[in-house]
């Protein structure tokens, strides 16, 4: 597999024909009192790095430089969040995709880790097949491996996932960066988190909520029952269904 920000200009010459570009994408924004900030753009470089590594193989991919930053206006009550407004991210992929385009590349998948990117990474996708007559993919992580997520949790009597800075996301953050976790600091999140709140992010009706995320306390479900061997599992399962979609993607 090839790292975009390691190559000369002279290597990409040689691949842009036949590789495919993985686009990573994240935030930066608040995950409760226990996780740190940089865990969406944390959990979705790992998960575009292993994908890659299984089918480099089968197929070249270039793995591109993970933009850190995305659509986080819902959570700027919280410290420690840099967002981009729907309308600026919306520009800032049409720009990379653009920039991509012009080195040469055909097929470009972008895949995203945060939830506030997902409508906008498909209008991008779309937009941008249609602007440079290039084949463009966009999926959200969980979204490429809902089914076999599901079933997981469900087998494991696990929280339903994605969800923000819960056993799921706490989980994987154990495997990657678990010196960044702090389950301590849990102690002090607010004790009235209401769950009715919670249930309006499951529906399949959108509601927006401007003080749902104050009202849950910035996180939807128990941290404390998370733990790094489910997190190793789950990550394994999702990197082998995003590698499957990345192979057809690639046809």
């Amino acid at each position: 597999m090839y790292k975009w920000n390691e190559m000369t200009r002279d290597d990409f010459k040689e691949i842009t024909e036949k590789a495919i570009v993985i686009l990573p994408i994240g935030a930066v924004e608040q995950h409760g009192p226990h996780l740190p900030v940089m865990t969406d753009e944390a959990i979705v470089n790992e998960i575009a790095r292993k994908s890659g590594e299984k089918i480099a193989k089968q197929v070249p991919v270039v793995l591109g430089p993970t933009i850190p930053f995305g659509f986080s206006h819902h959570h700027l009550i919280y410290s420690g969040t840099l967002s981009l407004s729907s309308n600026t991210l919306l520009l800032v992929l049409k720009e990379l995709l653009e920039s991509v385009v012009k080195s040469g590349f055909q097929k470009i998948f972008i895949i995203n880790g945060h939830g506030g990117n997902d409508e906008i990474i498909q209008l991008a996708a779309r937009n941008a097949a249609m602007d440079y007559n290039v084949t463009v993919g966009a999926a959200s992580y969980w979204s490429i491996a809902s089914d076999t997520i599901k079933n997981y949790c469900e087998k494991h009597q696990l929280s339903p996932a994605p969800g923000h800075a819960g056993q799921f996301e706490t989980s994987l953050m154990l495997v990657i960066y678990p010196e960044l976790v702090k389950l301590a600091n849990l102690v002090n999140a607010n004790p009235r988190r209401n769950p009715l709140e919670i249930d309006l992010l499951y529906t399949n009706v959108r509601i927006e909520k401007p003080s749902i995320w104050k009202d849950i306390d910035g996180f939807t479900d128990d941290p404390n029952s998370a733990f790094a061997e489910r997190g190793k599992e789950l990550i394994e399962i999702i990197t082998d269904e995003v590698a499957r979609c990345l192979i057809e993607f690639g046809k």
